[in-house]
């Protein structure tokens, strides 16, 4: 067995990826995508006859304070994958340990103490049965929603007025919903033509609970579909009732499942 520590996939460890991915996809109906793009701290354990079989996967991600929850000091992030064939044979624990060592190199070098989590979308028994015996305890999960945009959302006409509220930091495009001469309400949209990824969508809390959010969210819609938008993706807290309330109710449907497991 060989543990590779790297930030950076090759063409031939992306390809490797894939196939592993794929075929823990084939064993079990989990949702769960490989990350790819560099500067992650991935973990890769090969094993067969001359340790050149790529059989485990795991990614790790830091997040800063202000990604995060209010109150956070900021956390790691590791999911892993290990092939359906070899498992119980310690790559999974390989992974985790090096993660864990990175993990507290990480804190050393930026002075910091961060919370450890694992990710798993709860569809894989065998994960299930990993985080029950290392004691992992579960935190709360997020969803992913998708809608398509249809010829009739382009005619949806808003109360509000939508207008173009400039670039935020990261590249995406901020919206702000107006009434009476007074924004109310944002939403940020990034991603490609044709699919994009609506966030940071709110309303202010003392005009909450009167229809703006439904009558934003659906002028949104139009205004994306008019742009020849195909369909629009949400990642939402599972604790956030009324937001999923909200995108349930527009037509947003739930695709994936991402839960936190505090190790």
């Amino acid at each position: 067995m060989k543990l590779v520590h790297t930030t950076t996939l090759s063409r031939e460890q992306k390809e490797a990826v894939l196939e592993l991915v794929d075929a823990c996809k084939k064993a079990e109906p989990v949702t769960l995508s490989a990350a790819l793009e560099d500067e992650l701290d991935y973990f890769l354990s090969y094993g067969g006859d001359d340790d050149r079989v790529l059989l485990g996967y795991s990614f790790l991600f830091f997040t800063e304070p202000s990604d995060i929850l209010p109150e956070d000091n900021g956390c790691a992030e590791f999911m892993a994958f290990v092939h359906p064939a070899h498992r119980r044979k310690g790559h999974f624990t390989g992974m985790l340990n090096a993660a864990l060592s990175c993990t507290e190199t990480y804190e050393k070098t930026h002075n910091c103490e961060l919370d450890f989590y694992l990710l798993t979308d709860q569809k894989s028994e065998d994960a299930k049965a990993v985080l029950d015996l290392i004691g992992a305890e579960y935190w709360y999960s997020e969803y992913k929603m998708v809608r398509p945009l249809t010829e009739a959302d382009r005619a949806y006409r808003p109360h509000l007025t939508i207008q173009r509220d400039g670039q935020a930091p990261e590249g995406a495009d901020l919206y702000a919903a107006v009434l009476d001469g007074q924004v109310i309400g944002t939403c940020a949209v990034t991603g490609g033509s044709p699919d994009l990824y609506l966030y940071s969508f709110q309303i202010r809390e003392d005009f909450q609970s009167q229809g703006h959010g439904n009558d934003f969210l659906l002028g949104m819609l139009a205004l994306l579909a008019g742009a020849g938008t195909a369909s629009v993706s949400v990642q939402v807290s599972g604790l956030n009732y009324i937001a999923r309330n909200l995108y349930k109710k527009t037509g947003f449907r739930q695709t994936e499942a991402l839960s936190y497991y505090i190790y």
